[in-house]
């Protein structure tokens, strides 16, 4: 952005056309001084291949193993480093109660945190939702709020919240449907075909859109591998509880990016099922009151 900006200024300033150079002046008895005009004699470009470096040992930049960060997808977790690095060891079953626990909110994640679909996201995530419950003459950002029971928490309008239930690999079939097929345009016509094929089928087996399922297909590893994600989205959620915001900021963005930090940032909804109850949820994250311990 910076660079177009600094493009556009430049043509901008000269759009009226810069001043021309002056002719040069050859002396009267210069060839050409009475002919056709004689180019302007161009510098010589000096050499820009870079000089390797005298010292190999000097040159100590390598690509590492984790150049592109640590945010791993459920499907492929990085279970040998976890185990050598952490000694922590997860089969299947507790990355499946993992992303069952966890909840996409539509500007952020989220998790549950009790069987009785209580859910804790960040302060920040919530603020709008924050603003939204607050009524006249109040302003719940600034001061927090607390629904002491069920009956005292607040509807949000036009929310959600989606629970990923099911990732099915379907990189086999994609892969089939391209075998043999050449050039860009066409591979990417039947991938994009394929892949809205695989979605529909699945919506269907769901029950169709009307029954509360968002099937989505992602492409990992810059097309290496394809999986599906099944949601399932939950619309009925209510404000319980936001700290004031003097005390879910504190420190700020700087704060934000350390750890440990000394604020309260989080905020607390509840999800509640098509009847109207707070929703019933067999996967959830809970609290340890004791802390941590080392190791």
């Amino acid at each position: 952005m910076a660079l177009s900006a600094f493009l556009s200024f430049s043509l901008g300033a000269c759009a009226s056309g810069p001043a021309p150079l002056p002719a040069p002046v050859l002396p009267e008895n210069a060839p050409g001084s009475q002919g056709a005009p004689v180019a302007a004699a161009v510098p010589s470009v000096p050499d820009a291949t870079p000089t390797p470096a005298s010292d190999p040992a000097l040159d100590t930049v390598r690509a590492g193993r984790f150049d592109n960060g640590k945010m791993w997808t459920f499907e492929y977790p990085p279970l040998e480093y976890l185990r050598n690095t952490y000694g922590f060891s997860a089969d299947a079953e507790w990355f499946r109660k993992a992303h069952l626990s966890t909840l996409r909110l539509s500007n952020c994640t989220a998790s549950f945190v009790s069987p009785n679909g209580l859910v804790m996201t960040n302060h920040h995530c919530a603020r709008e939702s924050i603003e939204q419950v607050s009524r006249e003459g109040e302003d719940l950002v600034a001061n927090g709020f607390y629904a002491a029971s069920l009956e005292e928490e607040r509807p949000i309008e036009d929310y959600y919240a989606d629970q990923l239930i099911e990732i099915r690999d379907v990189t086999d079939r994609v892969f089939a449907a391209l075998e043999g097929v050449t050039g860009v345009e066409a591979r990417g016509d039947l991938r994009e075909g394929v892949s809205e094929e695989i979605i529909n089928e699945i919506t269907e087996e769901f029950g169709g859109e009307e029954a509360g399922y968002n099937v989505e297909m992602v492409e990992l590893y810059a097309g290496g591998r394809y999986s599906v994600y099944i949601f399932k989205r939950y619309t009925d959620l209510r404000m319980v509880m936001s700290p004031e915001l003097q005390v879910a900021y504190f420190g700020g963005d700087w704060d934000n990016f350390t750890f440990p930090r000394y604020d309260l940032d989080m905020s607390f909804y509840r999800i509640y099922d098509e009847n109207g109850e707070p929703l019933q949820s067999e996967n959830y994250f809970p609290f340890n009151t004791e802390g941590v311990s080392k190791g």
